[in-house]
């Protein structure tokens, strides 16, 4: 029979198309050739038994068949497995464990290679790795684990269940026959609500581990802090041992603290009327001292200087030492820049008023008026301190006196009153301003001042006469013990 030319031609591609798949088959399933292809290297491991692995077993790594089970051979304690193992898995030597497990209850065993070393950022394990010769290629007997033979577990089941009698074991089985006989309601229930609580459980499983990682970062805080803990708790240990026995004292310091408040109590209701307004007033004050904060400065310096050396005139032998330098015109008067004033002679005591826009213009080296504020130091220049609005209100006098009394002609701002003309007498306690001279209301308990002329020193007493103080010793007939602070009141005043 004479075959056609197309026949032939089928035939023909059949023939090639089952090689290649045999050969295919051989190489990749069976493993035919596999090693002169160089894609298999060998490796081994050391075992006690076998487990009852077998030759052609699976060998994984993360779940993942990476070779197979070669021949096995005997070794003088143990067997010696070898794996055929596929390229381009990179597993690590170091850490391995080589596990002989089970596929199921009943299933085949198989070599299972367990790394404990973590992947680093690049998703690999730092060598050595296996198969990379020597040592490398072997997994020791130490890192290798076997199951449990299924003869040595159908033993231990039988110990325990040789170890139960079966009379006890009625005995069990008729009292829990007794304790839920009729309860299967109730025992419905239990499990439902249980599978509810699992449900809510697993919903807010989010929070729980929030809850858990937080709980950690404060307990491993609380043992950071354990000594600190302790020391606190033995430190409060003895203050309340210290109060318990100072119980008697603490309750006489309560007892007595009432009659205390009481009488701070009408303290602050008595500086109620003169409080608010002197520190009203401290706030100018501040405001000065701030912008003379140079000239207080070397008043501080010079002040005890001057002190120690006013000694100097009473040595202590009865008689005093003081001597007269006549120092006129030494430095000389400044008059560059007041060409544009006339001279004004003592005589003259009428009322003129004072050009405040002229100064001495002559330079800083200039001998004349050496302590004149062309020399003034650079930050005594600068503008008085501001303060916020509302900050000197209240500033003056106290409404009413220094007792806080009624107060019929003052404006309620404790500042001047009404301009008077003439000898008027002002108003008993009103501030009143007459004939340039400030009337400070008088009151009983309070400072004996009733006005005081800063031009003449004259001071205005409550019985209507006038006193120069300072000149005539007549703050003592007005002050009395007090007139000491005449030396504080008077510049105020």
């Amino acid at each position: 029979m004479i075959l056609k030319r197309g026949v032939k031609i089928q035939l023909l591609a059949f023939l090639v198309i089952t090689v290649l798949g045999v050969s295919v088959v051989a190489v990749r399933y069976i493993g035919v050739g596999r090693g002169l292809l160089g894609r298999e290297y060998t490796a081994y491991v050391d075992l006690t038994d076998s487990g009852g692995v077998f030759t052609n077993a699976a060998v994984t790594y993360r779940g993942v068949t990476v070779g197979r089970v070669g021949p096995m051979e005997l070794t003088e304690d143990g067997i010696r497995v070898r794996l055929i193992m596929e390229r381009g898995h990179r597993i690590p030597w170091e850490g391995t464990t080589a596990v002989v497990a089970n596929r199921s209850a009943v299933g085949e065993q198989y070599i299972d290679l367990q790394p404990t070393k973590k992947p680093g950022p690049d998703g690999e394990v730092p060598g050595p790795y296996l198969g990379d010769g020597g040592r490398y290629d072997t997994i020791p007997r130490e890192r290798t684990r076997l199951p449990v033979s299924t003869a040595e577990l159908l033993r231990n089941v039988d110990k325990l269940v040789s170890s139960v009698d079966p009379q006890d074991l009625r005995v069990v089985v008729n009292e829990l026959h007794k304790a839920f006989n009729g309860s299967a309601s109730d025992l419905q229930a239990l499990l439902d609500d249980t599978d509810r609580l699992l449900r809510t459980a697993e919903e807010s499983y989010p929070d729980t581990e929030a809850l858990l990682t937080n709980g950690r970062t404060v307990l491993n805080t609380q043992r950071q802090m354990g000594g600190h803990i302790r020391q606190f708790s033995r430190n409060l240990n003895v203050l309340t041992t210290q109060l318990r026995r100072d119980d008697d004292a603490l309750r006489t310091v309560l007892d007595r603290g009432v009659p205390f408040t009481a009488e701070t109590r009408r303290l602050i209701d008595d500086l109620s009327p003169t409080l608010p307004v002197l520190l009203a007033n401290l706030t100018t004050t501040g405001q000065v001292m701030t912008s003379r904060v140079a000239g207080i400065r070397s008043l501080f310096i010079l002040y005890p200087l001057t002190v120690a050396g006013a000694f100097t005139v009473t040595p202590g032998d009865g008689t005093q030492h003081l001597g007269l330098v006549f120092n006129m015109d030494a430095p000389p008067v400044c008059t560059k820049g007041y060409e544009e004033t006339g001279r004004r002679w003592p005589q003259d005591t009428s009322k003129q008023r004072t050009r405040t826009d002229l100064g001495c213009t002559e330079p800083k080296n200039s001998d004349k008026v050496v302590r004149g504020a062309r020399n003034l130091p650079p930050e005594a220049r600068q503008p008085m301190p501001q303060v916020p609005d509302g900050a000197t209100a209240g500033a003056g006098f106290p409404e009413g006196g220094a007792n806080g009394g009624a107060n019929d002609g003052g404006d309620g701002d404790g500042g001047s009153g009404e301009q008077a003309s003439g000898d008027t007498t002002p108003d008993e306690g009103v501030t009143t301003l007459v004939d340039d001279t400030l009337y400070v209301p008088v009151s009983a308990g309070s400072v004996q001042l009733a006005g005081y002329d800063p031009a003449t020193g004259a001071v205005y007493g409550p019985d209507g006469k006038q006193y120069l103080l300072g000149y005539g010793g007549g703050q003592q007939q007005v002050l009395g013990d007090a007139s000491w602070k005449m030396l504080l009141l008077g510049p105020l005043s």
